[in-house]
């Protein structure tokens, strides 16, 4: 089997940007799905029962799924290597690259140096610890994705009353773009000294409600909040049209300059509500 420069575990989102740019970039890549649709590798990690055999050799391994607990991190990362070494000797170990989401880092702002809270982070967490300190691996902790049909003010659909009255209190957004993602992860492959773990967003924050206010039903169920005297308390206005939206209203939560600055690139684009996505594939 022919070796790749990238080797992609589990297409999903990222990858359809991340292969875009790979190939405009003229990097080989295999990557994978667990159907083997779309002229991808048919596989599935499966703990100590996973078979390797169908995986092409890479120097750069990108993980795209949740690797759960720190036993399953060493069936992934040892498992490959070993693979790969009983094939041929002088096969040196991946660089492997993880992505991660921003849901245990609770301080305001987290930063690059700000330690996770692992009770939040799980047996996620715990994979992407062992990935780092045993195998030097590089973990992206992302905030929320968006592109294409991923789009931010389609999440109004998701919102009740409850769930609404609860976000009222922070209605802080962070995003980044599924194609700066994929570049973030390019930087990565070109600059070996990147390890570690790091945040990444587009370096801007949203306010939430001004978002998903876009939708008619949530206006109403926001109308209804405002009967509410902790409510009207809490956003200084009694009707919808008197609320104060906007960055103004909102609070950084997340830093992700060092990223950014390291890798000596900067994210390309920003969510506005009013304009379609800036990079269509």
């Amino acid at each position: 089997m022919e070796q790749v420069q990238v080797l992609i575990l589990g297409h999903r989102f990222v990858g359809q940007y991340l292969t875009e740019l790979l190939s405009t970039n003229s990097v080989s890549y295999a990557a994978t799905t667990t159907t083997g649709r779309d002229a991808t590798i048919k596989w599935q990690f499966s703990g100590t029962d996973t078979d390797f055999s169908a995986l092409p050799a890479a120097p750069f391994v990108v993980v795209m799924f949740p690797v759960n607990g720190a036993t399953d991190a060493d069936h992934l990362c040892h498992g490959y290597t070993t693979h790969h070494q009983t094939i041929c000797p002088d096969y040196t170990p991946p660089r492997w690259i993880l992505l991660g989401s921003t849901r245990a880092f609770t301080q305001t702002p987290s930063t690059k140096y700000t330690p996770p809270d692992t009770t939040l982070g799980g047996p996620r967490m715990d994979a992407e610890v062992r990935a780092i300190e045993k195998y030097n691996a590089c973990v992206l902790n992302l905030v929320g994705l968006w592109g294409g049909a991923r789009c931010p003010r389609d999440w109004a659909r998701f919102y009740t009353k409850d769930r609404l009255r609860t976000r009222l209190n922070d209605r802080s957004l962070h995003l980044v773009h599924g194609a700066d993602v994929a570049r973030a992860i390019l930087a990565v492959v070109r600059d070996r000294t990147i390890n570690g773990r790091w945040l990444v967003s587009d370096q801007r924050v949203y306010d939430m409600l001004q978002i998903v206010l876009c939708d008619d039903r949530v206006r109403g169920l926001l109308s209804e909040l405002l009967e509410e005297k902790d409510v009207q308390a809490l956003l200084h206005a009694t009707r919808v049209e008197d609320v104060e939206l906007g960055t103004m209203c909102v609070t950084r939560r997340v830093d992700s300059s060092h990223f950014w600055d390291r890798a000596a690139i900067q994210p390309l684009y920003v969510y506005a509500l009013d304009q379609p996505d800036p990079h269509v594939i």
